[in-house]
């Protein structure tokens, strides 16, 4: 027994000593960055014009963020699903804080010359955000996932994205990480916590990435609410089986086949989409370590989440 706990402790050390090295990272306000964000994109999107009409996404990775991306362009742009159909979503939704290397492409340059209502993604958490959210009346849609998947969705896209190098790390290293904050964007717990700060800010709106599953036409309704865009019953109902997991994954247009270097035999980039995915990757020891951990710094904040869905309207 004795040699058992000595061998638990043991592996655990080795776990603690993985260290895995993202292409280009850097430490920007003591937040991890890949070489996508670079410093001085950072730098520059603090002092990005924002428009009164803007619709900004806010997201820690892998939260249901092009879901909301696609959700959020055909709300704003009154279902116009022949261009959904024809554009790649991330043309349509330019990623902020982002710069694609190969293609020389920077999120900030393809959102400035793009007509109004601009929907815009970011990963960053409040403190790196463009200045004027705090002084324009723009949308700000924030997506909370509940951080267990999220987690486990997020080692997933290490595992099959070059992007972030050639991770070979287990599962058991990649929770040591993202206990750590050692993940690409950092510290979810610091993330969420910047965001829900500012719940009760006017223009701020927190939604859910379980509530979209059990319901995603109700989902859609409060969203249209919030933007102030009134759409039919029938319309959100379109929208919403344009929008189901198994129909974004086929579609090109969101799917994401084409850039992440995404090795679809490991991990494509929307695998499951389900909720309690996280109860087949942490042990017990995990689930425990990390309640504790979320509970010292976010317990006090009673926020929603929810960790298994009973019920589910399709």
């Amino acid at each position: 027994m004795e040699q058992d706990k000595q061998s638990e402790k043991m592996d655990e050390c080795d776990r603690r000593k993985f260290k895995h090295v993202l292409p280009g990272e850097h430490v920007y306000e003591d937040i991890l960055f890949f070489g996508y964000t670079p410093p001085d994109i950072l730098d520059a999107v603090k002092d990005f014009e924002i428009r009164n009409d803007d619709v900004i996404i806010a997201t820690y990775p892998k939260a249901g963020t092009t879901w909301l991306q696609e959700i959020t362009w055909l709300i704003m742009n009154d279902a116009n699903f022949e261009e959904a159909r024809q554009t790649q979503v991330y043309f349509r939704s330019p990623f902020l804080e982002f710069k694609d290397t190969v293609l020389n492409e920077v999120g900030i340059e393809l959102a400035n010359p793009m007509k109004s209502p601009r929907v815009i993604k970011s990963h960053l958490p409040v403190k790196l955000m463009p200045k004027q959210i705090h002084e324009k009346p723009c949308k700000i849609m924030v997506l909370f996932r509940n951080p267990k998947d999220l987690c486990v969705s997020y080692y997933h896209f290490y595992r099959s994205s070059s992007s972030f190098g050639k991770f070979t790390g287990t599962w058991d290293n990649f929770f040591e990480m993202f206990m750590e904050g050692q993940v690409d964007h950092g510290s979810w717990f610091d993330y969420t916590q910047s965001w829900w700060d500012i719940k009760d800010q006017d223009n701020v709106k927190i939604f859910f990435y379980e509530d979209m599953k059990e319901d995603l036409a109700r989902e859609v309704e409060k969203m249209c609410q919030f933007l102030n865009k009134p759409l039919s019953r029938e319309i959100i109902t379109k929208i919403a089986n344009h929008c189901q997991f198994e129909s974004m994954k086929k579609n090109p247009m969101t799917n994401h086949l084409d850039v992440y270097s995404i090795n679809s035999k490991v991990s494509p980039f929307l695998r499951k989409g389900t909720v309690g995915d996280w109860k087949d990757h942490f042990t017990v020891t995990q689930n425990e370590r990390f309640d504790k951990l979320y509970n010292d710094i976010l317990g006090t904040y009673l926020i929603p989440f929810k960790y298994t869905l009973e019920n589910t309207v399709q």
